[in-house]
Order: C-alpha cells, then sequence, then structure tokens
C-alpha cells in the first residue's frame, strides 16, 4: 500500500507522520488505528484519475481552521485566555469560502478530518466544512429567510462558518469527566451536557456579531419544538419553549444539520463511526421533522451516501469503486468495478463502470463487510420526509 496522499501528525496537522509515495508498513497499521488514522489513500493502479479529485488545497485550509480552532480552545480550557483569535478565525474561513466558491464547479471530495486526535475540535472543522457547503446550495432561500439584508449579504457565509467553528465552544466550560464519559449520561451529567450552548453564547456575546452568536445558542434547536435550550422571558423569568420552524435563525439551522451528520460519522469515546450510508438513512427516518426542509434536501444533495473512492461490494458480488456522486439519486452513485463476483481481476477496469441510476437491477450490498441495504429504500430519492408540524 503506497501512499497517495500524505498523513498528517493528529496532534499537529501542519506536519505530516507519513509523506505521500510512502508504502505503509503493516506493522504500523494497528498504532496508526490508535492515532485515530482510520483510512488512508493508498495508489492503485486502476483509478490514477481519483488522484485529481483529491484537491489539495482544501486540505490545507481545513488543516489552518483546525489549529486556529484547538489553539484558541486550549487556552481558553488551560484559563490562560478567555479571549477569542477572531480576526484569525475570520481569515481562515473567509479562505476556505472563497477556495469553496471557486471550485464549485468541480466535483468536490467530502474530505473530514477523522485523523486529527482532539474530537471537539476536529468536529468544530467539520461542521464549518459542511455547512459553508450546504450553505452554497441555499442561495436564493438565504436571501428569501434574511429579507433585512441586501442579497449580497444575505449570501455571505463567512457568519455562518464562525458561528459553526465556535457552536461547541461551551463544551470548554463542561466537566471533562462528562465530556469525556465513554457510558450513556445520567439525567444530571445530561443536564449539565446540554447547557454547553448558552456557555458558549456568554462566552462569545458581544465578541462576535449576532448572526454566528445565534448559531452558538442554537445549534441544538429543532424544526419541530423539540431542541433545546428552552427560552426565558426576561419580563417575567418563565420558561418558553424551544424555538421552532423559522422562529429559529436560517444559519443555526444549517448548522443543526452539519453538526448531527458529523458528529455521528466520527469516532467518539463512547461510539464508533458510522458509515455515511447509515447516517444519512437514520437522519431521514429517526430524525424526521429535525431539520428545515428545504436545508436537509440542498444538504441531502450535498453529501454522498458512497464517498469518491469507497471501495464497494455490488449485489450480484463484484468489487468496485465509488467514482462519481449523482445527487438525483444519491444512493445509486457510478462504480468501476475492479473484480468479478468470483474475485478474478477485469483486465481493462476503465471499461467496466456502471451507472447504478440506469441499471435498478444493481445496488451496492456492502461496504468493507458491512451490509448497507437496509439503508438504501429511505435514500432513493433526494428529497427529505415532510417535516412534521
Amino acid at each position: 500500500m503506497v501512499l497517495a496522499r500524505p498523513i498528517p501528525l493528529p496532534h499537529d496537522p501542519r506536519r505530516f507522520l507519513l509523506q505521500r509515495d510512502i508504502e505503509i508498513p503493516m506493522n504500523l497499521v494497528p498504532r496508526l488505528k490508535q492515532l485515530g488514522v482510520l483510512e488512508v489513500w493508498v495508489r492503485h493502479r486502476d483509478l490514477e484519475f481519483l488522484e485529481d479529485i483529491i484537491d489539495e488545497g482544501l486540505g490545507d485550509r481545513q488543516r489552518e481552521i483546525y489549529v486556529n480552532v484547538r489553539q484558541n480552545f486550549e487556552a481558553i480550557m488551560r484559563g490562560s485566555t478567555v479571549e477569542l483569535d477572531l480576526p484569525h478565525f475570520q481569515d481562515s474561513i473567509k479562505n476556505l469560502f472563497n477556495f469553496l466558491k471557486s471550485n464549485s464547479g468541480g466535483n468536490i471530495l467530502l474530505q473530514k478530518l477523522d485523523a486529527f486526535d482532539i474530537y471537539l475540535m476536529s468536529h468544530s472543522t467539520n461542521t464549518c466544512y459542511l455547512a459553508l457547503l450546504v450553505g452554497m446550495k441555499l442561495d436564493q432561500y438565504l436571501i428569501d429567510e434574511r429579507q433585512h439584508k441586501s442579497a449580497k449579504e444575505a449570501k455571505n457565509l463567512n457568519l455562518l462558518g464562525l458561528g459553526c467553528l465556535l457552536h461547541d465552544v461551551g463544551k470548554t466550560r463542561v466537566p471533562k469527566a462528562i465530556l469525556n464519559k465513554p457510558a450513556k449520561l445520567n439525567s444530571r451529567e445530561l443536564a449539565e451536557m446540554q447547557r454547553h450552548p448558552q456557555y458558549g453564547h456568554e462566552m462569545v456575546k458581544g465578541g462576535i456579531p449576532a448572526a454566528a452568536a445565534q448559531v452558538v445558542l442554537n445549534h441544538h434547536q429543532r424544526y419541530n419544538g423539540t431542541g433545546y435550550p428552552s427560552r426565558i422571558d426576561y419580563r417575567t423569568g418563565e420558561e418558553l419553549l424551544p424555538l421552532a420552524g423559522k422562529q429559529i435563525p436560517i444559519f443555526s439551522r444549517i448548522a443543526i444539520v452539519a453538526d448531527v451528520y458529523d458528529a455521528a460519522t466520527s469516532q467518539r469515546c463512547y461510539s464508533t463511526a458510522k458509515l455515511p450510508v447509515q447516517v444519512l438513512h437514520e437522519m431521514r427516518t429517526w430524525c424526521q421533522g429535525f431539520f428545515d426542509p428545504a436545508v436537509e434536501a440542498a444538504f441531502y444533495r450535498t453529501v454522498p451516501a458512497f464517498p469518491l473512492g469507497q471501495m464497494v461490494t455490488l449485489s450480484n458480488g463484484m468489487e468496485a469503486v465509488v467514482v462519481d456522486f449523482n445527487p438525483d439519486s444519491p444512493a445509486r452513485p457510478k462504480v468501476q468495478c475492479l473484480r468479478t463476483a468470483s474475485g478474478e481481476r477485469f483486465a481493462h477496469p476503465a471499461l467496466e463502470e456502471i451507472d447504478l441510476a440506469l441499471y435498478r437491477e444493481l445496488e451496492i450490498a456492502s461496504v468493507d463487510g458491512c451490509d448497507v441495504r437496509p439503508f438504501l429504500a429511505s435514500q432513493e430519492e433526494n428529497e427529505p420526509v415532510a417535516a412534521m408540524a
């Protein structure tokens, strides 16, 4: 296995543990897994064209943001500062946003930062990245939902990115014993964990623009009104119901979708990472009513159930690799077949490309030995189930 991309050091992603073109020693694989490196990009003689899709510039910008988040959060946790390096944050987000805009015509590869060593920081970076990608597909909706702004201001996603980077900053005030508990939280611990949006809002309000601070406060508000925190009538002190529907600011409605997806597809102290196809199924079924339908539809047209480069087994037993995403039929990407059902390599795999949207008798049956067919029916169409009232 020869690396097609370098592996960043988990604790310092500006440096690399292994460079590209290095063969991975097999005795190093268990250590990589311990460090949180669950998958790597390796060269494959039939799939060289995929390397053109892997944009190193995107990884550079994500690493820059991760380092900013980590330095700020760790300083706060040490108690050495309560101030955020806001200009640095904003510059990093602007660079990432401009990069995504300039590449929006291409097929942007969904790149998560699972290998980086502190979940809170990598999750904040991933949530920012996902939210920006989704927000870019909602131009007119943003204009409609932010009518108090000019069209140009309404579509400016820098404040969405800033809010998402800081959405979990309040967790730095949650006791580590609760934050890192590997078992289910009891009612007292859960109540403390659910205070992190208020803690975060107290930390950032007045220091960042209101639109970004609202993301920190409201990223757990659900469209059907079952989220948290509750509101307080400041005149009477009476507790009011949580926000619901379009009471929730649009940036917060985007943030919750990105937050839920990244959390479920990441390795946690109390759970293993789930496959994207499984998480998207659960979001469509278990989470009905949680999300703004317009935002949810944009999300499903952005995030592939089967990421490019993923090795899969088809229902006819053939081994294949995903080479393109079809937003109109998310569970049926284009694949390139590599081996027959009996394990024989195709002589010319480039001639064995199949668009599963055109071959309804075929489907992806498994990924890494996991049967994914129970997750497919909910994703045959790209429209979400209608939100509950």
